[in-house]
């Protein structure tokens, strides 16, 4: 049995299937295109709009949102402003930030030729934290001081939430294409014989 320096047992880690996730020689973009941000910052309003129903903390609530004249500047925010008339949710720079490291690994995930089974949420979660690190995101302060000592940190709390909120949107949308896709494929098999002998 090794142990550690500190004298602690040297266990293996339980998310030791993923190490191709956390590689830093990554093909994939650390920044995504244009298109992929903005839509990434639209989904993050959807993504709040649903996560601030499970949120009772005014302080948490707030750091998940942002006022419209300061997102207008940020040309990540371009589709989401020119789709709001006033009803949509605008995701503060934090909430935006998680998103884009959860849909990091997601693409990573999917892009591993190695891999033979679909990533859970835990899985995003790991990576998510770590590459996040101990960074205040979400701009809470004295806040996460306040509330580390307590059952839950607000900001592993808000980390959770919208990570797992954003990986339900994104899993719902993954089977919504394959979906379609095997059913155009099996489509244009049945309609084969009739598009040739009906001429069209």
């Amino acid at each position: 049995m090794s142990f550690a320096a500190g004298g602690e047992e040297d266990l293996p880690s339980p998310f030791a299937d993923i190490p191709a996730l956390v590689h830093d020689h990554s093909y994939l973009p650390i920044r995504f295109d244009g298109l992929v941000d903005n839509a990434l910052v639209y989904i993050s309003g959807l993504g709040v709009r649903r996560a601030l129903k499970k949120l009772s903390c005014d302080v948490c609530r707030a750091s998940l949102v942002t006022e419209a004249a300061s997102a207008i500047k940020d040309q990540s925010y371009h589709l989401l402003s020119l789709r709001n008339n006033g009803g949509l949710v605008i995701p503060s720079e934090g909430t935006v930030k998680v998103v884009r490291a959860a849909e990091w690994v997601i693409r990573q995930a999917s892009s591993s030729f190695g891999r033979s089974r679909p990533i859970k949420l835990l899985e995003v979660m790991y990576i998510v934290r770590k590459r996040i690190g101990s960074e205040d995101v979400f701009v809470l302060g004295e806040h996460i001081v306040d509330t580390q000592y307590g059952i839950d940190s607000h900001h592993q709390t808000l980390l959770t939430l919208v990570v797992s909120v954003f990986f339900k949107i994104r899993l719902h949308h993954i089977a919504k294409i394959t979906t379609l896709n095997l059913q155009s494929n099996n489509m244009r098999q049945q309609l084969n014989k009739t598009v040739l002998f009906k001429g069209h």
